[in-house]
């Protein structure tokens, strides 16, 4: 009796370590991107602690390429496809890797072999800005065939974002109304059934009831919720105020690259709609000790909204995406163009 017991014992003693070892599969991906993140890093400091402008272009033009790294993680997955560890070298591909064909034909695997996988979320959700003929039938084969939570909750928000972008290109009313049926009832879902699904910490339902809160105040015919702020200086303003003129708002930081170019175009703009019943009004998203340097250093000449970070109320009612973002509203508050240009501002304005 005693044997037998012995041998069951040590079977299951064998099984419960081999559980326990890592997988390889996965441990051999991880090593790879561990390499050229490291190595992408380190270049990244050399081109900080540079003392010149001539040596920081020589390490800007060494920068590590991810392709080598691309190449020897698909062959990794594409020879243990059935290990669960796979999975992390497809989700690098198809978020890190999409410029290279290593990513797109990771993209296909996540569709087909990888579908039901575990560990895929982050790709998932990353199906948002492909292009719906792309992105959406894998997205609906994850929905369809795999059996984890998180991974059908990113499958559901990222079609909720495909058909909520569709529904902001839309030129065809009762096309834009069916598209934004759609997005609410990817986004309801996700509060209804995944409540608890989060990616990298930041909670899907979340996301969901931002964007749905967009949808239903902050498309173009809406009227613009308000805004109640302060500027850096502490000194409390509305939007409200400004009724009876049409108004400009921008999000901006001197953060932004990006902005750097645009605020010198609204600065001409206020200049020359000083005769016109137009007012600009910004939402800064710097800290205030950095707020003060951009407005200093672009000249800045319209009134801000100080929200101290991207993440500060203001911006976060607005679910920005991007910066600048531009709107226009009419004398009544509706908004009149939303994640517009200065061109199309100027368009609309007649100027």
């Amino acid at each position: 009796m005693k044997r037998p017991r012995l041998s069951a014992l040590l079977a299951s003693l064998c099984l419960s370590l081999s559980a326990a070892e890592p997988d390889t599969t996965a441990k051999a991906i991880r090593a790879l991107i561990d390499e050229y993140e490291n190595s992408v890093r380190a270049n990244t400091m050399k081109i900080i602690e540079a003392k010149t402008e001539e040596e920081k272009n020589k390490h800007r033009a060494t920068i590590p390429s991810a392709e080598p790294f691309a190449k020897k993680v698909l062959k990794l997955v594409q020879d243990h496809a059935q290990d669960a560890g796979s999975a992390t070298g497809v989700s690098w591909l198809v978020t890190q890797a999409t410029s290279f064909p290593e990513g797109q034909i990771a993209l296909q695997l996540l569709g087909t072999t990888h579908v039901a996988h575990a560990e895929i979320a982050e790709a998932v959700k990353s199906l948002e800005y492909y292009p719906y003929e792309i992105g959406a039938p894998i997205l609906k084969a994850v929905r369809e065939k795999n059996p984890n939570q998180t991974e059908k909750a990113a499958a559901t928000y990222a079609l909720g974002m495909q058909h909520f972008r569709r529904y902001e290109a839309a030129a065809d009313e009762k096309l834009a109304e069916a598209e934004k049926s759609l997005a609410m009832d990817y986004f309801q879902e996700i509060s209804a059934k995944y409540a608890d699904a989060n990616i990298r910490g930041f909670p899907l339902a979340d996301q969901a009831g931002r964007t749905m809160y967009e949808l239903q105040n902050l498309s173009v015919g809406s009227e613009c919720p308000e805004i109640d702020g302060k500027d850096v200086d502490g000194a409390a303003f509305k939007l409200s105020d400004y009724q009876g003129k049409k108004v400009v708002l921008i999000f901006w930081g001197g953060w932004c690259h990006a902005c750097h170019g645009t605020i010198p175009l609204v600065n001409k703009l206020v200049t020359e709609a000083k005769e016109k019943s137009l007012v600009v009004l910004g939402i800064n998203t710097d800290v205030p000790d950095e707020a003060r340097k951009a407005y200093q250093t672009y000249a800045v000449n319209f009134r801000n909204w100080s929200d101290g970070t991207t993440s500060g109320p203001i911006t976060t009612t607005f679910n920005l995406r991007n910066f600048p973002t531009l709107y226009l509203l009419d004398e009544k508050g509706k908004i009149l163009l939303k994640n517009t240009s200065l061109e199309a501002i100027r368009g609309k304005l007649g100027m």
